[in-house]
């Protein structure tokens, strides 16, 4: 059988390709880079919807406070300069 096989086919006969299967393109999950990867795109996750929110509803709150307090003191140096009732 192997006089009537080509030189090209008897090297690939001896020497088998690995078996190219659908999942060959695709990570193990246990491989630990693809694990690293999860965790780190799901704390990146977790930050965009819990972390930037909360962080400009505090920003907003402390200016709105920052706001208030002074011009409750310009409402006291006002008072201030005004004279005394009697």
């Amino acid at each position: 059988m192997e006089r009537l096989v080509s030189g090209e086919s008897r090297i690939l006969l001896k020497f088998p390709l690995p078996k190219k299967t659908e999942s060959s393109y695709c990570q193990n999950m246990n491989d630990s880079g693809t694990l690293f990867f999860v965790l780190m795109a799901g704390l990146a996750g977790t930050m965009t919807l819990v972390y930037f929110p909360l962080r400009i509803f505090l920003t907003a709150t402390a200016r709105s406070r920052r706001l208030k307090l002074l011009q409750r003191i310009r409402r006291l140096r006002d008072e201030l300069g005004q004279p005394l009732e009697s």
